[in-house]
């Protein structure tokens, strides 16, 4: 399966990309992933204040290891979620 990620917040550590706002709602078929020190954790579902939440939770438990959460992209051929 060919995952396509569509941008990357990071938190803590020194790779620290991206802290501007609160995170969107996704589409129902994309989703939300926390990845520690790179690794796969958790996926926190699609919608942006949840998966907030569990960044924060995830940032404050895994303190000095880099946190980031990732969206991924819908998959759905034709989908037009959130255009129009």
């Amino acid at each position: 399966m060919n995952q396509t990620p569509i941008e990357s917040r990071n938190g803590g550590g020194l790779r620290a990309v991206s802290e501007s706002g609160p995170l969107p709602d996704l589409c129902h078929h994309a989703e939300y992933r926390i990845y520690v020190n790179g690794q796969y954790v958790v996926s926190v579902g699609n919608l942006g204040r949840n998966a907030q939440r569990a960044f924060e939770f995830y940032q404050r438990r895994r303190r000095g290891k880099s946190v980031e959460i990732r969206p991924l992209a819908c998959k759905v051929p034709g989908c037009t979620w959130g255009q129009s």
